[in-house]
């Protein structure tokens, strides 16, 4: 433990489903954590998930694990790490049940979802995301071994330059200031890059700020390229984003183009529950051929009765916006919705740096692959974390962090004057507006190479650093696979059967 100031055993950057339960973890076990939430502690990602988990469930005896593996596998298009895919998926019913111990009441019935063989996704509702996180921050909240900062950024990690460890985080908090919090081990759990996309069913501030940082650091990205978009997404009055669960199409939902004819079909033998990718691909295309911004989800057969019971919130969303989903067509389209991609670790969390870990959706492990099995992104942030218990609870430290000569990685410009945050959002809209035209569903080198050139020449920040990351890793990968899809190179190369890695001392496409 480092005799400095201000210092913990374990300093956790984010507040989702992935850092709430290590720290509850940790804590349990005796250790002093310090989380950072860049937000309301209740604001992260996970809260908004709706789908569900994908487990296979003793309470479900048809279903057996390996078609749960194999399924995930199918999905990640030849780059999931199968070592990975086994520990995780293996070891899900045994965190699930913790959650259920903590309180978590998951209905009786499972769902099914795009591309899974059997219905095992367990859920709350169409509100999971939330329930899962309500015990973990009541939990967490009553342990005094748990200090939690909200409304704090982080704005670089700290390394020890003797032996090249992260020792902790420089942060910036809600009224401006900045002061070093020191630690044994610091873990990024801070979500996901969708934010930076015009159109995106994540919280807005989920810009990528762990990825840009970890970089800074000197820590391998890899995969950055695939990004998720979730193909049922609905714009409200309020020109905002609602995501509409894969469930809703896993119950019998269908897609319709804008002359109310079905297409699914025609673009894929499993049609509306085929992979997030090729349904996102065929809506564009559908678009595209009708001249038209979006296409509809029919759930008019499903009867109000079941849509009520079974997606209660959508069903009362939609309502609220003027739709009745027992009555109408509601227009949807793909909006930016998971990275895949991010930094580099291992399957306990650990990534290319000492004392660094990364879990979550800010993390790549070779779960996802190419391309995300739904609702398998909540399940590995409860078994990860559980890994990365185990793993830092069984360090044997040395007074590695005494007396450290630090080095500050980064050194980003925090907006705050209301000002400052005004022009600050007129960047990162405009970062949004490139990424969407040249790195969205569908890419071409010519255009995402022009973004790269055009995103070089904007101030520095974030945002547009991660953007950078994202752009010049999807340039490395001269193929189409998963839910990174080239017009230019429309077909997958088997010998490009390998991860794209970005660090400060290389960029390229590694074999795995």
């Amino acid at each position: 433990m480092t005799s400095l100031e201000n210092s913990f055993n374990t300093i956790i950057v984010g507040s989702g489903l992935a850092g709430l339960n290590l720290a509850r973890k940790l804590a349990q076990a005796g250790q002093k954590i310090f989380i950072c939430s860049k937000e309301a502690v209740t604001e992260g990602s996970s809260k908004y998930a709706q789908g569900g988990i994908a487990v296979v469930s003793p309470l479900n005896p048809e279903d057996n694990v390996e078609s749960h593996i194999q399924d995930t596998l199918a999905s990640g298009k030849g780059l999931c790490q199968e070592e990975t895919v086994r520990a995780i998926l293996g070891a899900g019913w045994k965190q699930v049940s913790q959650l259920v111990g903590l309180g978590v009441e998951f209905d009786k019935s499972f769902n099914l979802e795009g591309s899974h063989s059997y219905k095992r996704v367990m859920h709350v509702g169409d509100s999971t995301g939330r329930a899962l996180i309500k015990p973990l921050i009541n939990n967490i909240s009553r342990n005094e071994l748990v200090q939690i900062s909200q409304g704090t950024e982080m704005v670089s990690l700290i390394k020890n330059t003797v032996n090249g460890r992260v020792c902790g985080v420089r942060v910036v908090d809600i009224s401006g200031n900045d002061y070093d919090v020191f630690a044994d081990n610091v873990v990024l759990a801070c979500g996901g890059l969708a934010g930076l996309y015009e159109d995106h069913t994540c919280p807005g501030i989920l810009r990528g700020d762990a990825i840009a940082l970890a970089y800074d650091a000197g820590a391998k990205i890899e995969n950055l390229e695939f990004v998720q978009f979730h193909p049922t997404v609905f714009k409200t009055k309020t020109n905002k984003n609602f995501l509409i669960s894969e469930a809703l199409r896993g119950a019998g939902a269908q897609l319709r183009n804008c002359k109310q004819e079905p297409f699914a079909h025609k673009y894929h033998p499993q049609a509306e529950l085929a992979t997030r990718d090729i349904v996102s691909r065929a809506m564009y295309s559908e678009m595209n051929l009708t001249n038209s911004n979006f296409v509809y989800l029919d759930a008019r057969h499903l009867g109000k009765e079941f849509l009520q019971e079974e997606f209660p919130m959508i069903y009362k969303f939609c309502l609220n916006e003027g739709y009745d989903l027992a009555q109408d067509l509601l227009p949807v389209r793909p909006a930016a919705h998971y990275s895949i991609g991010g930094i580099k670790t291992d399957v306990h969390g650990r990534t290319t740096l000492k004392g660094l870990y990364a879990l979550g959706e800010c993390a790549s492990n070779g779960l996802h692959g190419a391309n995300r099995l739904a609702s398998n992104s909540l399940l590995e942030c409860i078994v990860i974390s559980d890994f990365t218990a185990e793993d830092i609870l069984s360090q044997e430290l040395d007074g590695i962090n005494l007396n450290p000569v630090l080095e500050y990685c980064s050194n980003y410009f925090i907006p705050l004057s209301y000002t400052e945050k005004q022009e600050h959002e007129k960047l990162v809209s405009v970062i949004r507006s490139v990424l969407s035209a040249n790195l969205g569903v569908e890419r071409r080198q010519k255009s995402m190479q022009s973004a790269l050139k055009y995103l070089d020449s904007l101030p520095e920040c974030k945002e547009r650093n991660t953007a950078i990351l994202l752009t010049q890793s999807a340039l490395q990968r001269k193929e189409s696979r998963g839910v990174h899809y080239r017009q230019d190179a429309p077909s997958t190369n088997p010998n490009m059967k390998m991860s794209t890695i970005i660090s400060k001392s290389a960029i390229g496409v590694f074999s795995l």
